[in-house]
Order: C-alpha cells, then structure tokens, then sequence
C-alpha cells in the first residue's frame, strides 16, 4: 500500500519532468527560430555591410602599394624588339612580380585584420528576426573572424586600341574570406576584387603567343 509522502515525491518527479519537457521544447523552439527567422535577417543585414568595409580594406592596400611605385607596369614587363623593331619577347620580371605581391598581400592581411579585431556594428533590432526592425534600436558589435589569409594574383589583357596599337593592362586580384560570428552558426563572406595597376599602349605586332592572356597570366603568377 502506498503512503501519502509516496504519492507526493512521485507528484514532484512528475512536475520536473513535465517542466526539463518544457523548457527543452523552448530551447529547441529558440534555436529553430534562430537558424530560420534570426539569422538569414542579420546575414541580410551583415553581407552588404562586410563586403563593402571589405572591398575598402583590400583596394586601400593595393593602392597604398602602388602609389609608392613610380611605374608599376615597367617595373613588371620587360620588351625585346628584334632586327626589324618589331617586339620579339615579352618578359615578366619576376623578382618585381614577387615583391609587389608579397607587399599588397601583407598590407591587405593587415586591413582585414584589423577590419576582424573592430568587428562590425549591428542594429538590435536585427536579432528579432523582423525586417523592418533591422535598422531599430541600439548598436551591437558583433565579432568577424578572418578565414585563411588574402590570396592575391594577377590577371593579363589585351585590347585593341587602334590601328596597328594595343593596350596592354595588368590586374591584380585580391580575395580573402571574413567569418560572422553568428547565433548557432556562423556563415563565411568572400570579398573578391580585380584593380587595375598598370597599362601600357604597344606600338606595333603584338606576338600571338602573348595576346592569349592566360600565357602572360601564369609567367604573372610564378609566385611562391
């Protein structure tokens, strides 16, 4: 035969469960709400920002660099002409090639890490998962975390510029990759950007060989 005292702590096991059952439902309730609701809004709100805080930090650096530069594009490409004047080789100097790379990538990775350790600021409003609140409320800084470090290459082209001239450009292309630090998950940004450094207007017959950009492309990118 059970006692009354026997019936009571069977009563209270019942009323924990029922309430661990509850706010288990919750929790799992907020976190269904955060990865659905929440986070694509801060992600809207976040992408357009990080990209454009970004884009800034890589170009500065590119700029930076070649500002210092008084000819970016003869310190990189070298011509030889044969007996007739007309040009018979086009050479990269790869040194040069090394030392500007090694220069944009270091000051880009600075920027970026720099742009990681401020973090950026975000509307309160944002994290009740409503799009008209997104621009509501206080500021929050929510932290940013770089991925991997700034890739930088360099990109070839050639185009017509009149009869018998040819506009020989050079591009370097910087990327990295920016992690948000996110409510449950924390999704990756690429920022990607192509910037002119150097061009140069042939005069003459360009050699096939170089007109595919892709040949002058990989003679560019012997970088280590």
């Amino acid at each position: 035969m059970k006692t009354g005292k026997g019936k009571k702590r069977l009563s209270l096991k019942a009323k924990a469960f029922v309430l661990l059952g509850i706010v288990v439902f919750f929790i799992i309730l907020s976190i269904i709400y955060i990865v659905n609701i929440v986070n694509p809004v801060l992600y809207e709100a976040t992408e357009a920002k990080i990209k454009s805080v970004s884009y800034k930090a890589l170009s500065t650096a590119v700029y930076s660099i070649i500002a210092s530069n008084s000819d970016t594009y003869s310190e990189l490409i070298h011509y030889t002409y044969d007996n007739n004047g007309k040009i018979a080789l086009i050479n990269v100097d790869s040194l040069n090639v090394n030392i500007l790379s090694r220069q944009i990538t270091s000051m880009a990775q600075g920027n970026i890490d720099n742009l990681a350790s401020s973090g950026i600021n975000v509307h309160l409003g944002a994290f009740s998962g409503i799009s008209v609140f997104v621009n509501l409320g206080p500021q929050v800084t929510m932290a940013l975390n770089p991925i991997g470090a700034v890739i930088t290459s360099f990109r070839s082209e050639f185009t017509s510029a009149g009869i018998n001239q040819t506009n020989h450009r050079i591009f370097v292309n910087i990327m990295c990759s920016i992690c948000i630090i996110m409510p449950v998950y924390s999704p990756q940004i690429e920022t990607s950007t192509d910037i002119l450094i150097g061009e140069n207007i042939i005069i003459g017959e360009v050699p096939s060989t170089y007109l595919q950009s892709s040949y002058l492309d990989e003679m560019l990118n012997l970088v280590p």
